[in-house]
């Protein structure tokens, strides 16, 4: 499975988040827009009310100004009429009379000045105005609004202006607004945690069905996830019926490497007998032949060779064949045990006879990776690591014949402690198989441990079964490291095992 399946647990946290957050911002909206409509539908309707209390008073005012003033009035019935403004209601009075220097005021912070110049017009053409302004409080010594109504009496003789202050009306609003933060603010923090507790529930299909797929991923084929009658219940049951095909597949596909399996080592072992039989025939003929050539012609002489190398690469088949049907049966044991590598290569070569084309080496520092390195004879001892011998041999010669038949000669084996960006370590031992030839080319690298895979597949003559690095692989994976192929810059392929480098 691919490995990108492990990202769904971040995608799923990130829905969750998104879905909170979308949640709390529709509520803190929501919220703001009623709010803010509460707050100017009341203040509008305030503004109105107290906008007709204002004329609604000030025509009582004028009316009882009318009623109480002689046809000849004088000072004293300015002061009397002031005096009565003051007792009718909470405002102040600004009265001008054409005859008198000085104005009536009914207290300090009455003036003249706020009254605007399209309000005093209207009110000269002896018609009732009215205006909104701010006005200095010299109790308060703070700015409130003010509503200034404005007429005259008596054809023009007294001019008088109402002033009736905003200050309780502007604090109940003041109150209001804090009221509706205060709650939008209630309602965002409970919108929030009914938001997180609305995704958790949405999401907790996503959940289950993440942590399926997940655990699907992983091998798990017999994971399901509960049904039901929503959209996610639809999702759920599309996905068990998909784990129900996938596991059925899985199964025959199983079923059907077993007998594959099966069938190859059967006939391995079947074909193993009679082959060796052949090989050894065919030795034997080919010692007698070379021992008196007047036995048969010499055409039958090389036929006779070429029979015995065709009946050799043809044994060497039928062990590679089982080798792999052994590998993947699992049927093969490792026995770990301390192995001085050095000491182990050196023998290896001699062994197959490349003590001419394959030198061994044991680095130390960065000498795999073309740096600096401290380079010891192979044969003196000391780099000993546990490991299967027969495992490790297998693969090493695997990796040096394909050097030799596929790359050229000379072929250097070295071994080291350690990685090459921390060499000092003993986390890894890093053997390396290098051969002198043209390199692997960039296209086939890909495919290189492919089973029968051969670069160059018009290559019939090739002694190669197309096994040979496949199986080296296999077992290395089996003594728990891996096989990475490349090539160097100087030219040649480059096979590197890595294996762990466990306790003695």
């Amino acid at each position: 499975m691919s490995p990108q399946v492990r990202h769904l647990p971040r995608a799923r946290r990130s829905l969750l988040r998104r879905i909170a957050l979308i949640f709390v911002i529709a509520v803190v909206v929501t919220a703001l827009a009623l709010a803010l409509s509460a707050y100017f539908i009341t203040k509008g309707a305030q503004d109105e009310r107290a906008l007709s209390d204002a004329l609604r008073q000030s025509r009582q005012n004028l009316t009882v100004a009318d009623s109480m003033l002689p046809e000849e009035p004088g000072p004293s019935d300015y002061t009397d009429l002031m005096t009565a403004f003051q007792i009718r209601g909470d405002f102040n009075t600004f009265m001008e009379v054409r005859s008198e220097p000085l104005p009536y005021v009914s207290g300090p912070d009455v003036t003249r000045a706020p009254v605007t110049p399209e309000l005093a017009a209207k009110v000269a053409e002896g018609r009732i105005g009215y205006q909104t302004v701010t006005v200095r409080n010299e109790r308060t010594m703070e700015d409130e609004r003010t509503i200034i109504v404005g007429s005259q009496l008596r054809s023009g003789e007294l001019t008088v202006y109402f002033f009736y202050p905003q200050g309780t009306r502007l604090a109940d609003l003041a109150r209001l607004r804090n009221v509706l933060a205060i709650g939008g603010s209630i309602l965002a923090v409970l919108g929030a945690i009914a938001g997180y507790l609305l995704a958790r529930a949405v999401v907790r299909p996503v959940r289950e069905a993440s942590k399926a797929a997940a655990q699907m991923s992983q091998g798990d084929l017999d994971i399901r996830l509960p049904a039901g009658s929503d959209e996610f219940g639809v999702l759920a049951a599309s996905f068990n019926q998909m784990a129900e095909n996938l596991q059925t597949k899985m199964e025959d596909l199983e079923a059907g490497q077993a007998r594959e399996r099966r069938f190859v080592a059967d006939v391995t072992h079947e074909l193993r007998t009679p082959v060796s039989a052949l090989v050894g025939e065919a030795s034997l003929l080919k010692t007698k032949l070379e021992a008196d050539p007047s036995v048969c012609p010499p055409e039958v002489g090389r036929l006779v060779t070429m029979v015995s190398t065709d009946i050799t690469r043809l044994r060497q088949l039928v062990d590679d064949l089982l080798e792999i049907s052994r590998l993947d049966a699992q049927a093969v044991e490792t026995v770990i045990e301390p192995v001085d590598l050095g000491l182990f290569l050196t023998q290896l070569v001699r062994a197959h006879g490349w003590d001419e084309t394959v030198d061994v080496r044991v680095a130390h520092g960065q000498g795999l990776d073309g740096g600096a390195a401290e380079v010891r004879p192979a044969a003196s001892g000391g780099f000993v690591i546990p490991v299967d011998r027969r495992r490790l041999e297998r693969t090493i010669v695997n990796l040096v014949e394909n050097a030799l038949r596929h790359g050229a000669a000379p072929v250097r084996i070295e071994a080291r402690r350690g990685t090459a960006a921390a060499p000092d370590t003993i986390e890894t031992i890093r053997i390396a198989v290098t051969d002198s030839g043209s390199g692997i080319p960039i296209d086939h690298l890909p495919h290189i441990f492919d089973r029968f895979y051969k670069a160059d597949p018009s290559r019939s003559s090739s002694r190669g079964s197309g096994l040979g690095l496949a199986i080296a692989r296999e077992n290395a994976r089996l003594l728990g490291g891996d096989i990475a192929a490349g090539n160097v810059p100087e030219g040649g392929a480059r096979f590197v095992v890595t294996l762990p480098a466990g306790d003695l």
